[in-house]
């Protein structure tokens, strides 16, 4: 059989392995205990050493920060990798990857919040996995990210609904008041009720990660109606993790409808970029060591 049809068996194969992989996370109770510790202390106030651990070198983060991943095998075996996976606090997967262990059995990973898919508030785990089935040794870790996907919001904030998440972002206005707001990932674009009872302003501080215009890797320009009408008359202020929209509008005015090029992503970009991973390192792992799941002839 050829080279080319045996890849595509691979990914068809690692398509449907993809299905089980994160229920192959398994959490025994003595590996779930390494929370950012090599050394487990025992009833008899012994320290024993856990065969995997993991941790992470602070507690909180915000969204433009770098996490330091760290861990360590008790045991490594030359040429295995360890399995790590991130997941959100309502258990979206937002980070697979494969690290390499050093000959001291050491493993780092450095992972950057400020991805679109890290949009959520709350506590992350980090799940790490090493050894075959027999022998699977597991370790897990949380680490904490504010803001997104929050319960209320202050004052301050302007409440933007999708579906059943809230986000809460920053506002100023004068003239009107703000109603209340939506999101929608299918015209990626955040619409804003409002009473306007004279001419007057809004000042959105929308960030990144919910809401944001590109054009390849370039800011592009937000569309911009007011009652369905465009408008080019606002101010755009870029930062590295928001965009400052202040936007006039006349007296009478009930929706403002902003529209950019990327919104709060959904479950199934996420899956696709598991399944991807998963299909890419199994076709490169074969590829490499000559791996094959059907004999030649």
């Amino acid at each position: 059989m050829s080279t080319r049809k045996e890849y595509a068996l691979i990914a068809i194969l690692a398509t449907a392995a993809v299905v089980g992989i994160l229920p192959a996370f398994a959490q025994s109770p003595a590996d779930t205990d390494a929370h950012n510790a090599n050394t487990l202390s025992t009833s008899t106030g012994s320290q024993q050493i856990l065969p995997i651990s993991v941790s992470t070198d602070k507690d909180t983060y915000d969204r433009q920060s770098t996490i330091i991943v760290t861990g360590h095998l008790l045991e490594p075996i030359t040429g295995q990798s360890v399995t790590m996976k991130v997941s959100d606090p309502r258990g979206n997967v937002v980070e697979v990857d494969q690290l390499t262990v050093d000959n001291n059995g050491d493993f780092q990973k450095m992972i950057n919040t400020s991805s679109p898919l890290w949009t959520l508030g709350g506590t992350y785990t980090i799940y790490v996995q090493y050894g075959a089935q027999q022998g699977l040794h597991t370790a897990t870790t949380e680490f904490t990210i504010p803001g997104g996907g929050e319960i209320s919001c202050t004052p301050k904030q302007l409440s933007a609904t999708l579906g059943s998440d809230l986000y809460c972002i920053d506002y100023s206005m004068d003239g009107g008041t703000a109603l209340g707001a939506t999101l929608s990932t299918s015209s990626k674009s955040l619409t804003v009720n409002l009473q306007a009872d004279n001419d007057g302003q809004i000042t959105l501080n929308i960030p990144r990660s919910v809401l944001d215009s590109k054009a390849g890797e370039k800011d592009d320009s937000f569309l911009v109606l007011i009652d369905g009408e465009e408008r080019d008359n606002f101010m755009d202020t870029p930062t590295a993790d928001t965009r400052t929209l202040t936007i006039p509008f006349e007296a009478g005015s009930e929706k403002i409808e902003i529209i950019g090029t990327q919104i709060v992503p959904e479950f199934g970009p996420i899956a696709a970029l598991v399944l991807a991973i998963a299909i890419i390192s199994i076709i490169a792992v074969s590829a490499k060591t000559g791996l094959r799941f059907i004999p030649k002839y």
